[in-house]
């Protein structure tokens, strides 16, 4: 047994040894190419720096103070000695090193398995929810079917006894058809199909509401034209909201020309007498949303007051945006359901 003050110079030194020996294990065998001689030469490396201090600290404690217990050894058996010591407390600080790294590979595994688990889960709940869409999806089309089919059903009842209010019935089952399968359709409408249904609504409220003053002018170069759906359908409704439509001289004006491989889409009428509180402005919000998500910088839209007190929108759509924009969806189409 020796002085316990020696105990507290010489004990600090091996719990070092003991620690970095695992942070030069943990150096030395982060990279598998050639972890083995790393750990060889830095083992060495730890038992020759370890052997040269403590012989050199207890020349010094001996020849300088009274902590070492007697006399030293010779130096053949010190330095056996310390080498032994040193080794026993590096093959703890090994084993050690061992035993920490196996619960953090456990701890991970078991990380691991928790988040594949986790992702199996929210596979099964992703099928079930794509299930439920499928029925959801097959039960919108059901119920079209039948308002169609209701819609066929009232207007041969009512033809021979009301021709105009049975023409009613067709336009509106045609603008509803159109509609439906925008709604279940995420592609692109021709332009010329987009302005069949503004004459049809346009009829359906000369119909049912009395003369209306609008006027639908396109040039034939646009007919072809791919475009997302329901931007002339909404600029319309917008009209029929707000808009004073029951002047013959101030007529309301949807045009749709291309220039300079722009496609324009301009509407133009008087404010309505009584603010509308209908839709607040909605719909022109989403069709300014939607051809910002599709088209980007590629697209602009904007709304003022002429000078004629007259309410004009104006939208403007690089044509080769459009090709783009189709292209992309075409090719979407075709990886996500190859023939």
């Amino acid at each position: 047994m020796g002085k316990f003050v020696n105990f507290v110079v010489h004990y600090p030194i091996n719990i070092f040894l003991f620690y970095i020996n695992v942070w030069v294990l943990e150096k030395a065998t982060a990279f598998s190419n050639q972890s083995f001689w790393k750990v060889i030469l830095f083992v060495t490396l730890e038992i020759f720096i370890y052997v040269t201090f403590v012989l050199g600290l207890d020349n010094m404690l001996n020849a300088y103070t009274s902590i070492m217990p007697g006399p030293l050894l010779e130096f053949k058996i010190r330095l056996f000695k310390l080498i032994n010591r040193g080794s026993y407390f590096m093959i703890f600080s090994t084993s050690y090193f061992f035993l920490k790294r196996y619960i953090t590979e456990k701890a991970e595994k078991q990380r691991i398995e928790k988040q594949r688990f986790q992702m199996l889960i929210d596979k099964e709940r992703m099928d079930k929810e794509l299930v439920m869409a499928k029925n959801a999806f097959l039960k919108a089309q059901i119920n079209p079917h039948l308002l169609f089919n209701t819609f066929e059903f009232i207007h041969q009842k009512i033809r021979q006894h009301s021709p105009e209010d049975a023409q009613v019935m067709v336009y509106l089952s045609d603008m509803m058809r159109f509609a439906a399968a925008t709604e279940h359709n995420e592609g692109y409408v021709k332009l010329s199909d987009e302005i069949t249904q503004c004459q049809n609504l346009i009829k359906l409220h000369q119909l049912t509401q009395g003369q209306v003053f609008i006027e639908v002018a396109f040039s034939p170069d646009v007919l072809e034209l791919r475009l997302i759906p329901l931007v002339l359908l909404t600029l319309l409704e917008n009209m029929f909201k707000h808009g004073h439509l029951f002047d013959q001289d101030n007529k309301a004006t949807i045009d749709a020309y291309m220039v300079d491989g722009i496609l324009r889409i301009e509407s133009r009428n008087l404010p309505g007498l009584v603010k509308s509180n209908i839709g607040f402005g909605s719909g022109l919000d989403n069709i300014r949303t939607r051809l910002d998500y599709t088209y980007g910088n590629d697209a602009e839209m904007n709304a003022f007051m002429d000078e004629d007190g007259f309410y004009c929108l104006s939208i403007a759509i690089r044509e080769k945006a459009l090709a783009a924009a189709f292209d992309t969806q075409q090719q979407d189409l075709a990886i996500n359901y190859p023939v």
